[in-house]
C-alpha cells in the first residue's frame, strides 16, 4: 500500500492543541503511533503531500557555548521526564531559549519529528549546533527507551567541558592580566619620561623595551601564520602534534585530550554505541587531529574483533596509564565505568598542573616587571643627577 502523508491535530496530556504531518499506510497507522505517544486525537484528516524543505536559512554567526548546550539537554530530559512528548518539548524550548542558533536548529527539528522521524535523524541535519556524538548517544537513547537518560549524560558531558573551560580561564587570569602589565606598563613609562625629558633615559633602558616589543610582535605574527596554518586539515594535525610535544605546556595538553577521548568513549560505550563507532566520535571528540588520526586506526581491527587496547598500545600520544586502565574494563567487561575513572583522574592531573604554571609564571612576571622598572627609574635618577651636576658646574 502506498505511504501517504496525513495532518493531525491531537491534545497532550494537559490539554494543549498541537498539530502535524505524519506519513504512514492508512490512518489507522498514524492514530495508533500518536496514541503511543500520549496524544488524544481530535482530528486526522489526508494532506497534500509535503512540500519541499526550504532552503535551510543563514545560521546565526554566533556558536553554541558548553553552557547553552547543557542547559538545552539538561531542560529536554527535564521534560519529556516529567511526561511530556518530545514534540511538545522541543516547543517549550525553542519558544524560551536564547541562544540563537540553538533556537535556530530546535525550529528546524520540530516539523521531521512531528511527521513522526527520530529525533536523532533531525538532530543531525544541524552539526552547527548538535555534535556527531551528541546525535550518537541520542540515538542510542531512542532504541534503548532511555532518551531522557541519555540527554541527562549528554547535560552532563557539556557541563563537564564548560568546568573545564572555566578552570582554565579563572587560573591563567590573573598571569595573563600580569603579563599584560608587563608588556604595557613599562613601554608606556618610557614613552612618558622621553616625552617630558628627551634623551634622559640610556640604552640600559631602551634596549631592553625595543626587545620586548620586538617580541611582542614576533608572538603576535607567530600566532596569525599558526591560525592561518591550521586552516588545512595536515596543517592543523601538525600544530596539535606540536602541542602534545611542547616542553610543561605538552602535559597538560595531552592531559586535557585524554580526558576528552575517554570520556566521550565512556559515554557512548555505556549508551549501548558500537565499539568501532564509539571510538570513530570519540577520536573526533579528544579535538586534536595527531590523536584522533592515531585512535581511529585501531577502527579495522575492532571490526575484526580485536581490542582497542592493543593498537592504542602502539600509540606514541596515549599514555600507558590509559592502555593499562583500558585492558582491566576489557578484561573484566567494564569498560565504560574504567573510562570514566581515566578521564576523572586526567581532569585532576590537569587542573593540578595548570594551578602549578599558574603558580609559578607570577612570580616570574613581578621579577620581571620590577627589573624593568628598576632600570626605568635608576635610568631616570641618573640622567636627573648628572643634568643638576652639569648645571652646577657650569654655574
Amino acid at each position: 500500500m502506498p505511504v501517504a502523508t496525513y495532518a493531525y491535530e491531537v491534545r497532550d496530556k494537559t490539554g494543549n492543541a498541537l498539530t502535524g504531518e505524519m506519513e504512514a499506510e492508512t490512518p489507522q497507522l498514524v492514530a495508533a503511533q500518536l496514541r503511543d505517544q500520549g496524544y488524544i486525537i481530535v482530528r486526522i484528516k489526508e494532506a497534500q503531500a509535503p512540500k519541499a524543505r526550504e532552503a535551510r536559512r543563514p545560521t546565526p554567526a554566533r556558536r553554541v557555548s558548553h553552557a547553552a548546550l547543557a542547559q538545552f539537554y539538561r531542560e529536554l530530559a527535564t521534560l519529556i521526564g516529567s511526561g511530556m512528548t518530545v514534540i511538545r518539548a522541543l516547543h517549550v524550548i525553542e519558544e524560551n531559549t536564547t541562544n540563537p542558533m540553538l533556537r535556530w536548529a530546535a525550529r528546524g527539528v520540530i516539523p521531521g519529528v512531528e511527521r513522526g522521524q527520530r529525533l536523532s535523524e533531525n538532530m543531525r541535519r544541524f552539526p552547527e549546533a548538535f555534535s556527531p556524538l551528541a546525535v550518537a548517544i541520542v540515538a542510542a537513547g531512542e532504541a534503548s527507551g532511555k532518551l531522557e537518560e541519555m540527554l541527562k549524560a549528554l547535560a552532563e558531558y557539556a557541563e563537564h567541558d564548560l568546568e573545564v573551560q572555566r578552570m582554565i580561564q579563572r587560573e591563567t587570569l590573573y598571569p595573563k592580566i600580569l603579563a599584560g602589565a608587563i608588556l604595557i606598563i613599562p613601554t608606556a613609562m618610557v614613552i612618558i619620561v622621553q616625552m617630558l625629558q628627551p634623551g634622559m633615559l640610556g640604552a640600559g633602558v631602551l634596549v631592553p623595551v625595543a626587545v620586548l616589543a620586538g617580541l611582542l610582535g614576533a608572538v603576535g605574527l607567530g600566532y596569525w601564520l599558526v591560525r592561518a596554518y591550521q586552516k588545512s586539515e595536515q596543517g592543523r594535525t601538525i600544530v596539535d602534534r606540536m602541542r602534545l610535544t611542547l616542553p610543561i605546556f605538552g602535559g597538560v595538553a595531552q592531559k586535557i585530550v585524554m580526558s576528552r577521548f575517554c570520556r566521550a568513549l565512556a559515554a557512548l560505550y555505556s549508551a549501548g554505541v558500537t565499539m568501532p563507532e564509539s571510538v570513530k566520535l570519540s577520536a573526533d571528540a579528544s579535538a586534536n587531529l595527531a590523536v584522533a588520526s592515531e585512535v581511529r586506526a585501531a577502527i579495522p581491527h575492532l571490526q575484526k574483533g580485536g581490542r582497542l587496547s592493543e593498537v592504542l598500545a602502539t600509540s606514541r600520544y596515549v599514555p600507558a596509564t590509559v592502555v593499562a586502565m583500558l585492558r582491566t574494563g576489557e578484561e573484566t567487561g567494564d569498560i565504560d565505568a574504567t573510562l570514566q575513572k581515566v578521564a576523572d583522574y586526567y581532569d585532576d592531573e590537569a587542573k593540578t598542573k595548570i594551578r602549578q604554571m599558574a603558580t609559578a609564571i607570577v612570580p616570574i612576571c613581578v621579577i620581571i616587571a620590577a627589573i624593568f622598572v628598576v632600570l626605568i627609574l635608576a635610568s631616570f635618577y641618573i640622567g636627573y643627577f648628572n643634568s643638576m651636576l652639569s648645571a652646577a658646574s657650569g654655574g
